[in-house]
């Protein structure tokens, strides 16, 4: 099965899945190669880091300047099991509170960007940067409320109650704190 993305083509096979940056052929070459070599780096880097901090998330090998091989997570996408399960919430909280504590940013936390099989996994890190500032955690996690909202109304409350049951990162009020100043900015524009 071949998935095509705005930034990469996703082929799953029946073990792996691999990933492969496409060429932008509105940059010129060596800048696109140099990018694309970068935001590979960076995604197998961070990937393995938030492994290492027990993120449940697919093993990455770099096989190539802007290829990733990952382990095959047999489940389903979060988006598929919230509104049945919103309590699947609580351990994708424990996840994002472990990136948060390792300075590590998701940037695209989405219902989409979850598998839930025997536990649920992280997967997508392809907009993933590392940070230590309060900001940019708080902007983290107001795409998943906004997600929540737009995509699953029925189980909003309950499913953002249940991330923030998981989410326990050492700065965690201040990171809601600041939360609120970004919700607050997005309603005024």
């Amino acid at each position: 099965m071949k998935e095509q993305g705005a930034e990469a083509t996703v082929t799953v096979t029946d073990d792996r899945v691999l990933k492969e940056r496409k060429e932008k052929k509105y940059r010129h070459p060596e800048l696109d190669n140099k990018i694309r070599e970068e935001r590979t780096d960076t995604e197998v880097k961070l990937m393995k880091e938030a492994i290492k901090y027990g993120v449940k998330a697919p093993r990455p090998e770099k096989t190539g300047k802007a290829e990733i091989e990952m382990e095959k997570i047999d489940g389903r996408p979060l988006k598929e099991e919230i509104d049945q399960r919103p309590e699947l919430l609580e351990e994708y909280g424990e996840n994002i509170a472990k990136m948060h504590s390792a300075d590590i940013i998701h940037g695209d936390l989405t219902t989409s960007n979850a598998l839930v099989d025997e536990g649920l996994y992280l997967i997508d890190f392809g907009l993933s940067f590392r940070s230590d500032r309060v900001e940019d955690k708080a902007v983290d996690i107001h795409l998943l409320k906004q997600v929540l909202n737009s995509s699953h109304p029925a189980v909003v409350e309950e499913a953002w109650n249940r991330f923030l049951d998981g989410y326990r990162p050492d700065n965690r009020d201040e990171i809601l704190e600041q939360l609120e100043e970004v919700e607050k900015r997005g309603r005024y524009k």
